[in-house]
């Protein structure tokens, strides 16, 4: 059964970046995630906040985010970060070739690449002027459950 529904509204930042990482994790206390998960959730709100900071606005423009989530259950929880920037899917980048050496590795891609890879489920929507990155955490991972 999901909770209601819990957004915050604020500029697009990288000063937000700790008022974000604590409205998310009451979301996970909500969903009860074990501790263990707690890291991997800082890193994937703070990878995608970051990006819309950086990248979704023009240079000295004042843009908006936001940040919702709820709980589907018990273990689960589900983060929305929306923007009004550019149209823009980080999910369709090219994933980096991480075979390659540090100082052969073009610089960028890396931080959706973690998210890829953290991310129980994660998608992408273009909606009434608004990008929409929705991923999903829970205490249970591909390899074991907390």
């Amino acid at each position: 059964m999901a909770s209601d529904t819990r957004s915050l509204a604020l500029e697009a930042k990288t000063a937000c970046l700790h008022q974000v990482m604590e409205f998310v994790r009451k979301g996970a206390a909500e969903a009860d995630l074990p501790s263990a998960r707690l890291a991997e959730l800082d890193l994937l709100i703070e990878e995608i906040f970051m990006n819309v900071c950086r990248h979704a606005y023009p240079q000295g423009a004042p843009g908006i985010v936001t940040v919702t989530y709820w709980v589907l259950a018990p273990g689960e929880l589900k983060v929305e970060v929306a923007d009004q920037g550019g149209d823009f899917n980080p999910l369709m980048a090219e994933s980096p070739d991480v075979t390659l050496d540090l100082e052969h590795r073009p610089i960028g891609g890396l931080g959706i690449f973690l998210v890829k890879k953290l991310a129980a489920s994660l998608t992408h929507r273009r909606q009434d002027g608004w990008n929409r990155l929705t991923f999903g955490i829970s205490a249970c991972t591909k390899d074991r459950c907390d």
